[in-house]
């Protein structure tokens, strides 16, 4: 498959290690934190570093990764815009060779579609369920009230529904980034605006504008996957790709 980028990310000061890379050609990992570079060289991807202040608070750290998460990078990197196809995933998720296999079928079987997301593993079928699950998170606590209210003035507008398949932005299947720009900005700039890292309960407001564009799978359907926390491994990759890219002008959040 021409132009097919694999990306995923780390922002902060939290996290030591990265799952290896599926493809070492087309990954590429990006993070403001250089003390990963090695981590992420030997584990097969192409790193990538991004000019953001590195901090150890989590909220922060979490809100820039929403910046590659839903594509905004590419308007600071552009030898990355003529890429066609991306396949984003949470640096937790493993992903293997085989997952992306799976992947290259769906995107094959769905070319009608802008992208491919997978609904959460439990059945959570309103957003205020999506409420609920994050307030066990001290991170999404924060600045809820403000998002709470949002989704109350927005819902009241009889646009927007409460009751909607909440679908889990831990892995992006983008085929078609244009029809599905604006979508990507309305929830990247939520969150900024609100400070509020838990992106699924924009996602599952702002997406109802684009249902068909998006294909949404059960969480079962890509087999070859585990969302697991990285773990160190001394073995040395020695096909591992070293491209960096270092753009001193990304600094803006």
């Amino acid at each position: 498959m021409n132009n097919l980028l694999i990306i995923s990310c780390i922002f902060g000061k939290q996290f030591k290690y990265v799952h290896s890379s599926p493809d070492n050609k087309n990954s590429y990992f990006f993070t403001n934190n250089k003390e990963l570079k090695d981590e992420i060289i030997n584990k097969g991807w192409n790193y990538v570093y991004v000019n953001k202040v590195l901090s150890d608070d989590i909220i922060i750290s979490s809100l820039q990764s929403k910046y590659i998460k839903f594509l905004k990078f590419l308007d600071d990197f552009p030898q990355f815009q003529n890429a066609k196809t991306f396949i984003y995933f949470d640096h937790k998720e493993n992903v293997s060779s085989a997952t992306i296999d799976e992947i290259k079928l769906l995107i094959n079987n769905n070319v009608d579609k802008s992208l491919i997301i997978r609904q959460t593993p439990s059945n959570k079928t309103s957003v205020y369920h999506e409420i609920k699950a994050a307030m066990r998170h001290s991170r999404y606590v924060k600045n809820m009230d403000k998002t709470k209210n949002f989704i109350k003035d927005i819902i009241s507008t009889k646009e927007f529904n409460e009751n909607v398949r909440i679908c889990n932005t831990g892995l992006l299947i983008f085929i078609n980034i244009e029809n599905i720009k604006e979508l990507l900005n309305n929830v990247y700039e939520k969150c900024i605006e609100h400070q509020q890292p838990e992106c699924q309960i924009y996602w599952s407001i702002f997406s109802q504008k684009h249902q068909n564009k998006i294909k949404e799978i059960k969480w079962t359907d890509i087999k070859n996957i585990k969302r697991e926390q990285p773990k160190h491994n001394k073995k040395h990759l020695e096909d591992s790709f070293d491209t960096i890219y270092e753009n001193s002008n990304v600094d803006r959040e």
